[in-house]
């Protein structure tokens, strides 16, 4: 008997000794069994058609005869079908579990580690670097590490020791039925004799790693019923490969723009001056996924998927990637500031970032490039500056909460696949400090490149574990937010200890630029190469954007840093910008 017939959990062993191949043998043996069962049960029936007629108590007996034989011979196929079934289906949950065991070793293998028949973590004697940053860093991956082996091997045994009693429950019930039940027939399904067909639920709060290894424990079959009967499910877990996240979220999208229109239907129905933020409120959820329709119905620049849809918050959520974000090397979420909604920004988010990510791709030696507009936190809008506190683009609060979500997307991104990619945050404004909160978590973040951020949360690169080199700052001339914003948000970003900061200014000749009242002048500098403001960091041709483009196709090499005239240029007056690609341009 195993451990989980006697009432006790698999281990890491026991999965390790599970052969799946010879339960799925067993199974086939067993489906050639029935169908000889169902052979002899239409022989014996033809035979019968087949005798001579004769009427009698003989002839009643004889026909009772047949009847018991045949009734008999479906039952016993019934059950034998019932029994394949059941074994079959252990036998690819078994391969599962087996697979999530494989991944474990594999990933401890990457980084050098290794784990035990018993499913234990050994990570090896680590030299010093002495390098604050890279010990810190190099902490964090082996704390991703652990995560998500042990993450694989829990669900492992979980899935293996479920299957086993389920197999042990099918059996039973299929011998059972071969002997006790009379209005059984050869035609029965054997899914009708078995618990199996239950999904089991998703972990709920045990983070990506469990969300991904959940999601890898289910059979093909079971996946697509997942996504068929619970998008839910689905669609907005992070951890969950982007192509079945899409399937999902289009059933969502449905749901959430029926439930809008009616929404925005009764909000008209009501003229009454009270109701007016419900009828906007309405009105931008509608837009916001017509929006996303439009984007996902294009065609140009690679496939679309939608990442997530979320009508439940204040303001609708969706996340859209353009490229093959499960296999594409490189992988970019851009997060925008204030202001941002979906209705108003996503088109134009997607055309520029099209533009971007085929630039990326013709530097990055042959790699893909996937980039993602995250819009899955509700930005600060403009009118919240004087009518909140707590949603004020100069409060960190929004920022402070949502770090998680973003810190979680990108390790879920990680997690869905079957190799890690390199992944870069681009964050403009306000999301530039969002993304300094998520750096202090422990992520799958490889570099971030921050454009016009008032500020980050840090002082020191070595307390956000990111890689030497990981931060990039970017700030315009003529950019008060950038210049500003460490009033109210921390530390200025281009003094964090570590970071780079990268150019957005191209003087013409050496010693020239601007003075410290005047933006750059077309005299002094080259205006195509030049972003001035806060809202010029993605003009195509710009210094600026080919460094966000040069750090997310992994070409450090291709970045160009910030010179001394750069350096010496400053902005006075403070003002609150909003959308890279919304304001009018500064440069004459």
């Amino acid at each position: 008997m195993t451990a989980a017939a006697a009432g006790g959990a698999l281990r890491v062993r026991d999965v390790r000794a599970g052969r799946p191949q010879v339960l799925l043998e067993v199974s086939r043996r067993l489906e050639e069994r029935r169908r000889r069962l169902v052979v002899l049960s239409e022989l014996v029936l033809w035979r019968r058609s087949a005798a001579p007629r004769w009427s009698g108590a003989g002839a009643t007996a004889a026909a009772d005869r047949y009847g018991t034989v045949v009734a008999g011979l479906g039952q016993l196929a019934s059950s034998v079908a019932a029994a394949g079934h059941a074994v079959g289906e252990a036998s690819h949950r078994l391969q599962s579990a087996l697979d999530l065991v494989d991944r474990a070793d594999r990933r401890a293998a990457d980084e050098g580690a290794w784990v035990d028949e018993d499913g234990r973590l050994f990570l090896p004697v680590r030299a010093s670097l002495g390098d604050p940053v890279g010990e810190a860093h190099r902490a964090r991956l082996d704390e991703l590490l652990r995560s998500e082996v042990v993450a694989c091997l829990r669900q492992a045994t979980q899935t293996a020791t479920r299957t086993d009693e389920e197999l042990q429950h099918s059996l039973l019930v299929a011998a059972r039925g071969a002997r006790s039940t009379g209005a059984v027939g050869p035609g029965l399904a054997a899914s009708h004799l078995a618990p199996s067909d239950v999904l089991a639920p998703p972990p709920q709060t045990a983070g990506v790693f469990a969300s991904a290894a959940w999601w890898r424990s289910l059979t093909d079959e079971e996946q697509r019923q997942a996504i068929r009967e619970r998008p839910e499910w689905v669609g907005p877990r992070d951890g969950v490969p982007a192509a079945a996240r899409h399937e999902a979220n289009l059933l969502l999208l449905d749901r959430a723009e029926r439930a809008a229109v009616a929404r925005e239907s009764d909000a008209r129905r009501d003229g009454s001056p009270w109701n007016a933020r419900e009828r906007s409120r309405a009105h931008e959820q509608v837009d916001g996924i017509r929006a996303v329709r439009d984007v996902l119905a294009r065609r140009d620049g690679g496939p679309r998927r939608l990442l997530l849809v979320d009508t439940r918050q204040r303001d609708l959520r969706a996340v859209v990637a353009v490229g093959d974000v499960d296999r594409a090397e490189h992988v970019v979420t851009f997060v925008g500031g204030l202001s941002t909604m979906v209705g108003a920004d996503l088109r134009r988010y997607d055309d520029t970032f099209v533009r971007m990510r085929s630039e990326a791709r013709a530097i990055a030696r042959g790699q893909d490039v996937a980039v993602i507009t995250w819009m899955g936190y509700d930005a600060p809008q403009v009118d919240e500056i004087v009518s909140s506190i707590d949603r004020n683009v100069l409060n960190a609060k929004v920022a402070r909460e949502n770090a998680g979500a973003l810190a979680d997307f990108v390790t879920g991104v990680d997690a869905a696949r079957q190799r890690p990619a390199h992944q870069t945050v681009w964050a403009h404004s306000y999301g530039g400090t969002l993304a300094g909160f998520a750096s202090l978590r422990t992520s799958r973040i490889d570099d971030i490149a921050v454009f016009g951020a008032p500020g980050m949360p840090f002082t020191d690169l070595a307390r956000t574990a990111l890689r030497p080199g990981a931060l990039n700052v970017l700030g315009a001339i003529g950019d008060d937010v950038f210049g500003y914003g460490w009033m109210v948000h921390g530390t200025r970003p281009q003094e964090v200890g570590g970071a780079l900061r990268l150019s957005t200014f191209a003087p013409k000749q050496p010693g020239t630029g601007c003075n410290h009242w005047m933006r750059p002048r077309s005299s002094f500098v080259d205006v195509g190469r030049t972003s001035a403001g806060h809202s010029d960091y993605l003009r195509a041709g710009t210094d600026s954007a080919h460094n966000l483009v040069a750090v997310a196709a992994g070409r450090p090499d291709l970045r160009i840093l910030q010179g001394a005239d750069e350096r010496a240029c400053t902005t006075t007056g403070p003002s609150l910008g909003s959308d890279p690609l919304r304001w009018p341009r500064l440069v004459p």
